[in-house]
């Protein structure tokens, strides 16, 4: 059985990088002129912000802290560093692709060593399945733009 402790620290993990997600689909609906694209991005902006509210319920019901106001750290700003390195809006799209599917990944490990908390277990099954739907709507985005 996980501890609460490792437990918390694994969704706060998952927080940061949906913060650092975050501020990336923001920067790319600065730079990208596809008007269908920046309301992608809207849509998964609002999606990570609903997430989030699940992920600091949880971390709270199993007594930890949220860690909403830090200075970026140094996955926010590795994380945005290469992002804004893409340089056309399908290269964007492509390392949205790539990072959502690492995510996915890490959802099922998750899943799995959380199976005796059927709580978090739950949320992380919830969370992956949106995670899961991004995918499929940049991939769709990808395939419509002709990639």
């Amino acid at each position: 059985m996980s501890s609460p402790a490792f437990i918390i620290g694994q969704l706060q993990s998952n927080l940061r990088f949906k913060l650092a997600y975050i501020s990336v689909y923001h920067d790319y609906q600065q730079t990208v002129s596809e008007a269908e694209v920046k309301d992608l991005l809207g849509v998964l902006i609002e999606d990570e912000y609903e997430a989030i509210e699940s992920l600091a319920r949880r971390i709270r019901q199993l007594g930890g802290l949220v860690p909403f106001e830090e200075p970026p750290d140094a996955i926010k700003q590795d994380l945005r560093t290469k992002a804004n390195a893409q340089p056309t809006t399908m290269t964007k799209l492509r390392f949205l692709q790539r990072g959502m599917t690492r995510a996915l990944e890490w959802y099922d490990e998750q899943i799995t060593a959380f199976a005796d908390d059927v709580q978090t277990a739950d949320l992380l099954r919830q969370l992956r399945e949106a995670k899961s739907h991004h995918l499929q709507r940049v991939e769709a985005m990808i395939a419509g733009l002709g990639g």
